[in-house]
């Protein structure tokens, strides 16, 4: 009988307690060291020149168990310390490590209490929407004794990620974002962009742009040629931005000049948006074409662009496209066996593919 009571008054006192003080265990050096975990990484713009990062942060248990023994114990202080705040750690387009606190975002209700749900940053001045991000975060907080208490750092996320290009630096921003417009071909993707472009892969960025252009899917025709069988070639010819060096070749291992590449690309715009243009009749629309652009000033090298090619060139070049090499010249091939010899007036691979970005995103 005794023995039945002291169990009924000890379930009594029991229940009187909370059930987290019963609950909790006390934390582990592994529970103290446990960081959050990211779940998502957003750029946010409000359109007026203010970005930032936000953050959904969830807590795990074991860590919400330790905050609990603290909060229900009298020694739990000393051991578990206590969450003051979320550090996080971020890199901007490759640069180096940078940290920021993060705060509730006030946009969404959430328990002040529990570490989990939405944060953001400041805003930071060097981040835009296309920025390639890698962020991670960690609990800090203190000891009784003064100790800083911190996490391991979470999980690691990356927004925007970026290819490793093997290209200038002046032309990483723009690689980048031809890749995300799928404007990169398998024959550049991991090529030296930095070395002259060949007809066949000009040819393949042609048909990028296109399709990006004009949403459709560029499909491979008869082959006419005798000196390759690329498919992109092929898929050029049929769309007709392309032609052969003969009726037999196309000679897809000859470097372009930059007026080839503005007249290439200029065709990709003509075949889009001039309804029944074909290189064959291209005459036929000239005046239609020319309406499309406000012709610039000439440039000093004027009389050094083919005629066939001035067209293409000013219209590339008043739609910020294709701009000139300075002192307002434009380059636009070798005429003289040393100009030739040094490779003058060559458009490399990044080139060619920073103006189909540049074309794709002012003309579209």
């Amino acid at each position: 009988m005794k023995r039945l009571l002291s169990c009924v008054l000890a379930l009594l006192v029991a229940l009187s307690l909370p059930m987290s003080a019963l609950a909790a265990e006390a934390p582990t050096a592994e529970d103290l060291k446990t960081p959050p975990a990211i779940s998502k990484l957003e750029i946010h713009d409000d359109g007026a020149g203010c970005v930032w990062l936000e953050v959904t942060v969830q807590t795990p248990s074991n860590v919400r168990g330790a905050v609990d023994y603290y909060e229900n114990h009298e020694s739990g202080y000393n051991q578990a310390g206590y969450i003051g705040g979320l550090v996080l750690q971020y890199s901007i387009d490759g640069g180096e490590w940078q940290e920021t606190s993060l705060n509730y975002s006030p946009n969404y209700e959430q328990d002040d209490d529990s570490w989990t749900g939405i944060f953001e940053t400041e805003y930071l001045n060097e981040l835009h929407v296309d920025s390639q991000v890698k962020a991670r975060a960690r609990y800090t907080g203190a000891y009784a004794d003064g100790n800083v208490r911190v996490s391991d750092w979470s999980n690691e996320l990356v927004l925007n990620e970026q290819a490793d290009f093997n290209a200038s630096q002046w032309a990483l921003g723009e690689l980048a974002e031809a890749d995300r417009l799928g404007l990169i071909p398998d024959s550049l993707r991991d090529a030296d962009l930095t070395r002259p472009i060949t007809r066949a892969e000009f040819a393949a960025v042609s048909v990028k742009a296109f399709e990006a252009l004009s949403g459709e899917k560029a499909e491979a025709g008869e082959d006419p040629f005798t000196d390759t069988d690329d498919p992109e070639v092929l898929k050029a010819y049929k769309v007709g931005i392309t032609t052969g060096t003969s009726s037999t070749t196309f000679d897809p291992d000859t470097l372009l000049n930059r007026e080839q590449a503005a007249t290439m690309l200029t065709r990709v715009y003509k075949k889009v948006s001039i309804e029944g243009w074909d290189m064959s009749r291209d005459g036929e629309f000239a005046d239609a074409f020319s309406a499309m652009f406000t012709m610039p000033e000439p440039f000093e090298d004027d009389e050094r662009i083919s005629g066939w090619a001035k067209p293409s060139v000013y219209f590339m070049y008043a739609n910020g496209i294709i701009n000139g090499i300075g002192n307002n010249t434009f380059a636009p091939k070798a005429v003289t066996d040393a100009e030739t010899a040094i490779g003058y007036a060559q458009a490399t691979r990044e080139q060619a593919l920073a103006i189909a970005v540049r074309m794709v995103k002012n003309l579209k």
